[in-house]
């Protein structure tokens, strides 16, 4: 979900990551306040928002090997490409994490143990969760990564370790195997959404796709019975088979939207290409905004004179606008600052 910040000028792709964010936000907003008070009603119209994090990894599937396709087989460009990676994720994440390990020493929390904050730091796989509750997404990437790493570095040892990494995901979910200690990062089915995303890479990189717009409203259909038919409990939206569910119909949208855009059939509202450049921020700083804004709801005493999903509205606006807010006064300017530091030294 950390990802380059135009997808060589999608806009698409951006209007996909706007669109993710949101949801997961309204999702873990509507969370918050289920456990405050127990407002089953709002689960139950954004219980499906958890999949926004299905569409960011496709998303990431796809950036990668579309933005890096000629980087493959190419180890000459393998410094550039971790570079990039370390770049975009690590700094804006570090930040993230400070501000969430600070304020909760303000909210009285206990220290955590160094050996936690490290981990959260390096994101390396763990059955430890980070500190930073949103991050087990980001030992994900990192993994799919380190992966692509092997692609760049030897095109035919990456499409031996490709496959390998297919079957092993593929035999470990069927047979119900934990791993046998090894963290879920490495064999989870949510790897398997990396693979709908090149899937979707490599035919845009080497066919013309007829009729995008009916593969995208496919997706959205597709994507939306899905999100009902979990909202009804007709299925289990943490499932593996989820991750399919959600997947097969997260990949048609990134065709359709990348293949319309190329082809200039569809305009992108401004709000999303927005949202979309926001999108790493908004998803690293929610739980920041939305807290911020409950305790100042609950300072007000608002919530004693209103009914108790009054505050939805609030928490969710905070979490976006504090993540739009992010992107453009950390995200981007750190970012920048961190790759020009290193063209500087060389």
């Amino acid at each position: 979900m950390a990802e380059t910040r135009d997808a060589n000028k999608l806009n698409g792709i951006e209007a996909c990551r706007g669109v993710a964010a949101t949801v997961v936000v309204l999702y873990h907003a509507a969370r918050h306040l289920d456990h405050a008070y127990g407002v089953p009603s709002l689960m139950s119209v954004f219980q499906f928002g958890h999949a926004g994090v299905d569409l960011f990894f496709v998303i990431s599937g796809f950036i990668i090997l579309y933005v890096h396709y000629e980087d493959v087989g190419c180890p000459e460009r393998l410094g550039r490409y971790v570079r990039r990676r370390v770049t975009r994720i690590l700094p804006t994440y570090w930040v993230a994490l400070a501000l969430t390990i600070i304020l909760g020493l303000a909210g009285h929390q206990p220290l955590p143990q160094v050996f936690q904050v490290i981990l959260s730091a390096i994101l390396l796989p763990s059955h430890n969760e980070p500190l930073l509750g949103v991050a087990w997404t980001l030992q994900y990437e990192i993994v799919f990564y380190a992966v692509f790493c092997l692609l760049v570095f030897s095109r035919r040892a990456g499409l031996v370790v490709l496959p390998l990494w297919l079957a092993w995901i593929m035999l470990a979910n069927v047979t119900g195997d934990d791993g046998g200690g090894i963290p879920p990062s490495l064999y989870k089915m949510y790897n398997i959404e990396f693979y709908f995303g090149m899937g979707v890479a490599y035919s845009l990189r080497k066919y013309t796709v007829p009729s995008p717009r009916i593969a995208l409203f496919t997706g959205i259909a597709l994507f939306g019975m899905a999100a009902l038919a979990e909202n009804v409990k007709f299925i289990d939206g943490y499932a593996a088979i989820s991750r399919i569910i959600y997947g097969f119909p997260s990949a048609l949208i990134i065709l359709g939207a990348a293949e319309s855009d190329r082809q200039k059939l569809i305009t992108v509202p401004k709000v999303l290409k927005i949202l979309g450049a926001a999108s790493y921020s908004i998803y690293l700083f929610q739980f920041i905004f939305i807290g911020i804004t409950w305790k100042i709801w609950l300072f007000t005493g608002l919530d004693k004179n209103l009914p108790s999903f009054a505050s939805f509205p609030l928490l969710a606006t905070a979490g976006v606008a504090g993540g739009v807010a992010m992107s453009r006064m950390v995200e981007y300017p750190l970012m920048g600052f961190v790759r020009n530091l290193r063209e500087r030294r060389c």
